[in-house]
């Protein structure tokens, strides 16, 4: 990953944690303004690490993978 990382990381990691609510890969790239392909990757890095969660569901009769943090999780970084 590029030196952007740690920023991409953040502002996804924010926008879950504001949004209080699980969000499809395509809704938090749109708030974080990354692209899907960037947004999927960095979630996907960010679940290995144990910061996100996520699920497959259907919205819409599409299948979409959704992601949220864990009230845990936000805690720590609000104990920064």
């Amino acid at each position: 990953m590029d030196e952007n990382t740690p920023n991409v990381d953040e502002r996804i990691l924010q926008v879950l944690r504001e949004s209080g609510k699980p969000l499809t890969t395509y809704q938090i790239a749109k708030k974080a303004k990354v692209s899907w392909s960037t947004a999927n990757v960095h979630l996907k890095d960010l679940q290995l690490r144990n910061l996100v969660k996520s699920k497959e569901d259907v919205i819409k009769s599409r299948k979409s993978k959704i992601w949220w943090m864990e009230q845990s999780t936000i805690e720590k970084f609000l104990n920064k």
